[in-house]
């Protein structure tokens, strides 16, 4: 089921340009998509960057289809979309050679740069957008193929891993050999191809795969514990924490809901470092200097800020 609807769609090169100038150029996206490949089912809702309206967007596909496992060389400009809705079958691997991936689900969003291999179980549907002109492989595969491998173990949602990891060094030297022989190869061999692919695959995930998210309250302390640990870095921002802890900014945003929002958190937590330097008796920092410290760029707003949390103004050393 899945990749092998039509075998002869795998065995060929596809191209797509969009002029980025036409009003309906979202609905011509999907027309040519639907026409030159739309026998890949997992991708829906494709849509173009709506800034920067001016020149051609295109995209290159190689397809070839190794037993069961679909494998493609592909180029695309920016371009955002759902890949996984109504396909859940199916496992992507996108291994990045230039540009830069977002995937994103109900909990959490991953950055994939060059040289990182992502995995993703397409019972999940995820957003996700090429934020710059990108060069990757592609594989699809049916899930089971996978499950078999795996034994007990569940089949995580996400799997990352750099591409000189041991276990991805072994995977992409096979896949490279299987791609150069995918056209000289009988059927047994093709299979076998195929079934060392998923094999490889498994090991990848078994060692490298992420952690499902963090219920809202775990979440929430690792949020506040990050946020702790950075309080004077001027970049600190709800994207910055759900960067790091891998989560998306909407799931952060939920874990903080039912109290203080995540930059309220921060925002006290500063005005309350502040205050200890400036109660110090021998306090080396005047209150303008203890608001820039903490992230307050602007003294008179610290000073009101400071009043209605704590009562009273910041007192500090007086200077000549």
């Amino acid at each position: 089921m899945g990749v092998q609807n039509d075998v002869r769609e795998w065995r060929h090169r596809t191209s797509i340009a969009v002029p980025l100038h036409l009003p309906h150029r979202q609905d011509l996206l999907r027309e040519e998509w639907s026409r030159r490949l739309g026998h890949i089912g997992h991708v829906r809702n494709l849509r173009l960057p709506t800034d920067g309206p001016t020149g051609v967007y295109r995209t290159r596909v190689d397809h070839r289809l190794i037993g069961d496992v679909a494998v493609s060389r592909q180029y695309s400009d920016p371009i955002e979309g759902v890949s996984g809705l109504g396909r859940g079958d199916l496992v992507a691997v996108h291994i990045i050679e230039s540009g830069r991936l977002t995937v994103e689900d109900a909990g959490r969003r991953v950055g994939v740069a060059p040289g990182v291999l992502c995995i993703r179980d397409l019972q999940v549907p995820w957003e996700f957008a090429y934020t710059e002109p990108t060069r990757t492989r592609v594989l699809i595969l049916p899930r089971a193929a996978l499950i078999d491998h795996l034994g007990r173990t569940p089949l995580p949602a996400l799997t990352t891993a750099s591409a000189t990891a041991p276990e991805s060094r072994l995977l992409l030297a096979h896949l490279d050999t299987a791609w150069a022989l995918s056209e000289q190869l009988g059927p047994a061999g093709t299979q076998a191809a195929s079934a060392a692919l998923a094999m490889l695959l498994t090991a990848l995930i078994s060692t490298h795969h992420i952690p499902a998210p963090a219920p809202p309250q775990a979440l929430h302390t690792a949020a506040t514990a990050y946020a702790d640990s950075r309080l004077r870095d001027t970049d600190l921002s709800p994207a910055t924490i759900a960067q790091a802890l891998n989560v998306s900014v909407r799931t952060l945003h939920r874990a903080f809901a039912d109290g203080e929002s995540v930059m309220g958190y921060v925002r006290r937590s500063r005005l309350r470092a502040a205050r200890r330097e400036l109660d110090q008796p021998d306090s080396p920092y005047t209150v303008a200097e203890a608001a820039a410290r903490w992230g307050f760029a602007d003294p008179s707003h610290f000073r009101r800020a400071y009043r209605a949390a704590f009562g009273r103004p910041p007192r500090g050393p007086v200077r000549p």
